[in-house]
């Protein structure tokens, strides 16, 4: 199975399963992450989902090139308006999700990284954006790197194709934080462990409220957020969290 699928205390794991190919992704592979991405979604039970690769030399290298590129028969020139089905042409989950960035995570991998809102690395995580060496071009990842990283250290990476390690991913703020290769999974499921304890319809609606606010004016994301707050406040959860905070207890959610 070239892609794995695991769910454990409502954590979901995708587990990139091609390790003799640094987990490069062929187009059945981009097709069986883009749906469970989408049953991560869609899955009342899931609450966090975490995207891994097999092995410890890579997270993904990217799209197999020759699979994807270079035994296909050219086809018709012609073009139709994209729709969001796959991970890397904007399909969107409203749950969190963490990627744990375990040695090469390059080209359509790094855009599979940059669609996750909290990324691990290990010390031996190298990140890159090669396909200008192959006259491709980092498509989704082209829109999302400079919102993450500025576009002065995106151009850097989107132009020159070098390879970036884990300490500079972390200075330029690609990754939040470096571990030990041994330390990877386990401080991953921590941080999903943290989220599925906090307010489950909070959670969801700051991701949505952050996402959809990084193009509003300052007084737009306030509407916003003064419109998404309302649903929160008429929530049971709201009640249940204030009186758990009062009481000096755990609360116990319901809308998830």
């Amino acid at each position: 199975m070239k892609v794995g699928f695991d769910v454990k205390d409502h954590v979901a794991t995708i587990t990139l399963n091609r390790p003799e190919k640094h987990n490069a992704m062929d187009n059945e592979m981009y097709a069986a992450i883009s749906s469970h991405l989408g049953e991560i979604d869609s899955n009342d039970d899931i609450w966090v989902g975490v995207i891994t690769g097999a092995g410890e030399r890579a997270f993904t290298a990217g799209a197999d090139l020759v699979a994807m590129h270079g035994t296909a028969e050219r086809a018709e020139v012609g073009w139709s308006s994209p729709r969001p089905t796959r991970f890397d042409l904007g399909l969107e989950v409203q749950k969190p999700l963490i990627a744990a960035v375990n040695g090469y995570c390059l080209a359509g991998g790094l855009e599979l990284a940059l669609v996750c809102d909290i990324r691990i690395a290990s010390e031996t995580a190298q990140f890159g954006c090669p396909e200008v060496k192959w006259n491709l071009l980092h498509g989704y990842g082209a829109q999302l790197l400079p919102r993450i990283v500025g576009t002065s250290n995106a151009m850097y990476m989107l132009l020159t194709g070098q390879f970036i390690d884990a300490t500079e991913a972390l200075r330029i703020g690609l990754v939040n934080e470096v571990v030990a290769p041994d330390r990877l999974m386990s401080r991953v499921y921590e941080l999903a462990t943290i989220i599925c304890g906090n307010g489950p319809m909070a959670i969801r609606i700051t991701k949505e409220l952050a996402l959809r606010s990084r193009d509003l004016s300052i007084p737009d994301g306030i509407r916003l957020y003064q419109a998404l707050n309302r649903l929160v406040e008429l929530s049971d959860d709201l009640e249940e969290g204030t009186r758990a905070f009062a009481e000096k207890r755990k609360p116990e959610f319901k809308n998830r």
